[in-house]
C-alpha cells in the first residue's frame, strides 16, 4: 500500500511537471507568434510609408517637371525673340535697354529652374529612394538649362560685341560729320568770299574826297583819264552779294561805270530822263574782271 501511494505520487509529479513544461512551451510559441505577426506589420507600416513617400515624391518631381519644360518652352522663345531684335537696324536707345532687360528676366529664370533641379536633386538622395526614371529626367533638364544658359551668354556676348561696334561706327560717325561740318565752312566761307562785291556811287568829287577816283596824266587838266586809286579804301563801298544784288539805284541824269565791266553784262534803266537803276544781266560776266564797281554821277 505504501508501494502504491508513493507510485501514484510520482505520477502525479510528473503529470504535474508535464503540464507546467507544456504550459510554458506554448507560452513562449504563443508570444514568438505574437512577436512574428508584429514585425510583419511593422515591416508593412514602414513598407506602405516608404511606399507613401516614394508616391509623394514622385508627384512633386511631376509637378516640378511640368514647372521647369513650362520654363524652358519660354526661354527657347524668349532667346529666339532676342536674337532677332538684336539684329535689327534699330538696335540702339531704348530698344537697346529693353533687349538688356529682357535678357536679365531670362536669365533670372534660368537661375531660378536651375535652383529647383539642384532642390529635386536633394530631396532624392534624401528619400533614399532610387528611381531611375526621374534621374534620367533630372539629367535630362539639367543639361538643357545648361545649354539655354551657354545660349543666353552667347547672345550676351554677342550684343555686347554689337553695341561696342555700334559705339565704334558712332564715333566714326561723330568724326566724319564733324569733318564735314568743318569742310561746309570752309566751301562756305569760300562761297561767300567768292560771292563778295564791292560798288561805291557818287561824282567825281565825293569819290575823289574818299580817296576812290584820281585823275591821271594829260597836260594842264586836259585829257586826264578817271581811274580807282591804287590805295583806295573798301570802308567807303557798299558790299554786295553778287548772287543775290542784280539792280543798283543811280537817280542822276547822266551815269558812267569807271570800272571796267564787259558790255552787255549790263544795262541804265531809265525813267522820265532819268536813270534810276543799273541792272546787272550777267552776274558772273559783269563781275568777271573786277570785284569793284564804280558808278560816277554827273
Amino acid at each position: 500500500m505504501k508501494t502504491i501511494n508513493v507510485i501514484v505520487y510520482v505520477l502525479s509529479a510528473i503529470l504535474i511537471v508535464a503540464a507546467v513544461s507544456g504550459f510554458l512551451l506554448f507560452n513562449d510559441y504563443q508570444k514568438d507568434q505574437n512577436a512574428k505577426i508584429q514585425s510583419e506589420e511593422t515591416r508593412n507600416d514602414a513598407l506602405s510609408i516608404k511606399l507613401h513617400q516614394r508616391d509623394s515624391l514622385v508627384n512633386d518631381y511631376l509637378a516640378t517637371f511640368n514647372e521647369i519644360d513650362s520654363a524652358l518652352r519660354y526661354i527657347k522663345e524668349q532667346e529666339k525673340l532676342l536674337g532677332a531684335q538684336s539684329k535689327d537696324v534699330e538696335f540702339a536707345g531704348d530698344s537697346k535697354k529693353q533687349i538688356v532687360k529682357d535678357i536679365q528676366m531670362v536669365n533670372d529664370l534660368i537661375a531660378k529652374n536651375k535652383e529647383k533641379i539642384a532642390d529635386l536633386n536633394k530631396k532624392l538622395k534624401q528619400s533614399g529612394i532610387e528611381i531611375k526614371s526621374l534621374n534620367d529626367k533630372l539629367l535630362s533638364l539639367s543639361q538643357t538649362i545648361e545649354e539655354r544658359d551657354r545660349s543666353i551668354e552667347a547672345l550676351t556676348a554677342e550684343i555686347s560685341k554689337r553695341d561696342q561696334e555700334l559705339g565704334e561706327l558712332s564715333e566714326i560717325i561723330a568724326k566724319v560729320e564733324d569733318s564735314v561740318q568743318t569742310q561746309k565752312k570752309i566751301i562756305d566761307y569760300q562761297t561767300n568770299q567768292l560771292n563778295k562785291a564791292y560798288i561805291a556811287y557818287g561824282n567825281y568829287k565825293e569819290l575823289k574826297e574818299k580817296n576812290i577816283l584820281t585823275k591821271d596824266g594829260g597836260f594842264l587838266g586836259l585829257g586826264k583819264i578817271i581811274t580807282l586809286n591804287d590805295d583806295l579804301s573798301k570802308d567807303y563801298f557798299t558790299e554786295v552779294d553778287i548772287t543775290k544784288a542784280k539792280s543798283f539805284p543811280v537817280f542822276s541824269k547822266e551815269a558812267e561805270l569807271i570800272t571796267e565791266h564787259p558790255a552787255g553784262s549790263y544795262e541804265w534803266v531809265t525813267e522820265n530822263d532819268t536813270i534810276t537803276y543799273m541792272m546787272v544781266l550777267n552776274p558772273d560776266e559783269f563781275w568777271k574782271i573786277s570785284k569793284y564797281a564804280v558808278v560816277e554821277t554827273k
